[in-house]
């Protein structure tokens, strides 16, 4: 069985706990005997500065070669030789640190090299790009080593990157299409984005790619760890802190706008995957 990591198995000074991790390659903590291969629920973009190494990806492999950038989704399945020669930059983030922002929640499909699983998976960087892509990475990291670091500014230096990433992959053409699976989740996530607040049914889903429930959610877990359902709610509760940090509806409006009839059941739902009440979360992040 192929062992999957959190983000919280990772450590940095410069992280944010189950959210963000950037830091040199060789100084972040990784858990004790790490397995390779492995797979995890996040993203992450290695920067190589001293190698080289081969990277093994879903059964492709490929030579990391220094000055170039690799991009790991999650769920894949990947393993590197001689990591522990490798030098460079590791940054590890969420889908949900980018969406909780005030950009689109669907931030990680408009970068689209983030969400194809083979298509331009390394891009070695050319000189006239190089210099201004390790600018924004040096203060990227630099805003990361404040002892007052602003989330908010971490993560729009993060977007500036990964916007410049894109223009540069836009000029790559694709060498491999996705496989099967990969697919149906893209297809699902898209169908999760156009109706979770009319929609929480896993047959509805399920039906609307031809498929049972219990199908759907093996295909979502074996690529992303999660069920079909589990990603469901998840974009719900998205969507209920996205409301609660930069909206100014009630806590009673933002359950029914988003489809829970009983405000109670939405608060509990809420505080079991969070820890704490609706409103307590929107006064921790506005204060």
């Amino acid at each position: 069985m192929i062992v999957s990591y959190q983000l919280e198995d990772f450590s940095s000074p410069c992280a944010i706990r189950g959210q963000f991790v950037m830091d040199r390659f060789e100084n972040i903590g990784r858990p004790a005997n790490m397995v390779w291969p492995h797979k995890h629920n996040f993203y992450e973009i290695l920067w190589l500065e001293k190698g080289p190494s081969m990277h093994t990806i879903d059964q492709h492999s490929f030579e990391l070669s220094l000055d170039s950038i690799f991009f790991i989704a999650p769920g894949q399945i990947h393993e590197l030789e001689k990591a522990e020669e490798l030098r460079g930059y590791s940054i590890m983030f969420t889908a949900q640190f980018l969406a909780l922002g005030d950009r689109p929640p669907d931030m990680p499909a408009q970068l689209s090299f983030m969400e194809n699983t083979y298509e331009n998976p390394a891009l070695s960087l050319p000189l006239k790009e190089r210099d201004g892509l390790l600018a924004s990475l040096n203060m990227l990291h630099a805003e990361t080593g404040r002892t007052d670091r602003s989330v908010n500014i971490i993560r729009h230096l993060l977007l500036a990157f990964l916007f410049q990433v894109k223009r540069m992959v836009a000029e790559v053409p694709a060498f491999r299409q996705d496989n099967l699976q990969v697919m149906t989740v893209k297809k699902f996530k898209k169908l999760v984005e156009n109706h979770f607040k009319q929609e929480t049914r896993l047959s509805f889903f399920a039906e609307a790619l031809f498929m049972t429930p219990a199908h759907l959610n093996e295909v979502v877990k074996a690529i992303t760890g999660k069920t079909a359902g589990e990603t469901i709610r998840e974009r719900l509760l998205l969507e209920a802190k996205r409301m609660l940090i930069h909206g100014h509806l009630t806590v009673g409006q933002i359950a029914a706008e988003l489809g829970f009839a009983d405000f109670s059941y939405f608060s509990r739902q809420f505080k079991k995957q969070e820890g704490m009440s609706p409103a307590t979360f929107r006064k921790m992040k506005i204060d």
